[in-house]
C-alpha cells in the first residue's frame, strides 16, 4: 500500500483525500479488501491529525494553587497596580506612588519631587513609570530618578487606565474624544490607533504580543496588534474592575460584583477562577514574573495568591 500524501492533515480533501491514495492493494475479494483499507486508511488519519493538533497546541499552564495573604495599606484610594522586571510592585493613588519590593510587608512611598498623584500608573519591565495626574497631565519617571517629566500629551479631562508594552510604549484612552492614543518613547505627539467602535474607554492591559485589551461600555474586547477592529472576548465577566496580563500571554480580570479573579490562557479559552477567598470588590490586578497575583480589595487592602 502507498500514501502519497506524507500529512493528510494538511489536505483540503481530508479523508476523502486520503483514501483515494491507497493504491495496489492485494487483489483478492478486489472490492472488499479495497474498502476495508480506505476504512483502515482513514482511522490512521483521524489517529495522526489528533495527534498533531496537540502537540501543537501550548500546554495548560497551571493556576495558581498557593496561599493567600493579605499586606495592610496605609491609605485607601488605591486606582493602580503593576509590576516591573524585578517584581517590584508599583501602586498609585490620590496620595502619590508607593512601591512593595519582593520581600516587604508594607508599600514605600515614592520621594517624587513634588509629590505627584496618580490618578492611573503603570510600569515597564526597565522599572520606567508612567502615570496621569488627577490633573490630567501624563508624566513618566526614569529608574532611579525622583524628578517627573511630563510627556508631550495633551491635558486629559476623562481618559482610561493607562498601559504600557515591554518596549516602553504607552497606551491611553482619550474619552473625551473618544481616541486611543499610542507613545512610543522619544515621540513628539501621541498618535491615534486606528480602531473603531472604542467609546469609553475603561481598563487596559497589554501583552507582550502588543494585543492590548480593554474593558469598554461594559464590554472586555482585543484589538490585536495592528488591527483596526476589536473583537469581543468571549466569556469575559461583564463586572470588570481591573485587568492584567502576565509573563505567559494569560490574561486576569477582577469582577467587582462577584468578587472573584478570573484567567482566560493565552491565545484564548475558557476561563477559570482563582482559589481566592473572601474578596470583596476586587478591583486593580497585578501578576509578577513568578506569577504570584495581587489584588486590590476593597481599596484598602493588598491580597496576593501565591503561584505555588
Amino acid at each position: 500500500m502507498e500514501i502519497e500524501n506524507a500529512n493528510p492533515c494538511l489536505s483540503t480533501t481530508g479523508a476523502r483525500g486520503l483514501v483515494k491514495t491507497v493504491k495496489q492493494g492485494p487483489r483478492r475479494h478486489g472490492g472488499v479488501v479495497r474498502f476495508l483499507l480506505g476504512i483502515a486508511a482513514i482511522v490512521v488519519m483521524a489517529a495522526a491529525c489528533t495527534n498533531s493538533a496537540l502537540s501543537s497546541r501550548p500546554p495548560d499552564a497551571h493556576l495558581q494553587t498557593g496561599t493567600q495573604s493579605t499586606f495592610p495599606l496605609v491609605t485607601m484610594g488605591i486606582t493602580s497596580l503593576s509590576v516591573d522586571g524585578k517584581n517590584v510592585l508599583y501602586l498609585g493613588g490620590a496620595t502619590g506612588i508607593s512601591t512593595l519590593a519582593p520581600g516587604a510587608v508594607r508599600p514605600t512611598p515614592l520621594k517624587l519631587s513634588g509629590y505627584p498623584t496618580a490618578s492611573t500608573s503603570a510600569v515597564a519591565p526597565d522599572g520606567t513609570l508612567y502615570f496621569v495626574t488627577l490633573d490630567g497631565l501624563v508624566e513618566t519617571v526614569s529608574p532611579g530618578s525622583t524628578e517627573p517629566k511630563r510627556l508631550p500629551f495633551p491635558k486629559l479631562q476623562n481618559y482610561s487606565d493607562i498601559a504600557v508594552a515591554t518596549d516602553g510604549t504607552i497606551y491611553l484612552g482619550d474619552n473625551k474624544q473618544n481616541k486611543l492614543l499610542k507613545f512610543v518613547p522619544g515621540a513628539d505627539s501621541p498618535t491615534e490607533l486606528p480602531v473603531a467602535g472604542i467609546n469609553g474607554a475603561g481598563h487596559v492591559a497589554i501583552d507582550a504580543e502588543d494585543n492590548l485589551f480593554v474593558f469598554t461600555m461594559g464590554e472586555l474586547v482585543k484589538i490585536a496588534k495592528n488591527a483596526k477592529t476589536a473583537e469581543p472576548v468571549e466569556g469575559a465577566p461583564d463586572h470588570v474592575g481591573g485587568l492584567a496580563v502576565d509573563t505567559a500571554g494569560n490574561l486576569y480580570a477582577t469582577n467587582v460584583k462577584a468578587n472573584t479573579v478570573s484567567r482566560m490562557p493565552a491565545g484564548g479559552g475558557g476561563w477559570a477562577t482563582l482559589p481566592f477567598t473572601g474578596l470583596q470588590s476586587p478591583t486593580h490586578i497585578t501578576v509578577d514574573n513568578d506569577g504570584n497575583v495581587y489584588v486590590v480589595n476593597q481599596g484598602r487592602k493588598l491580597v496576593r495568591l501565591a503561584a505555588e
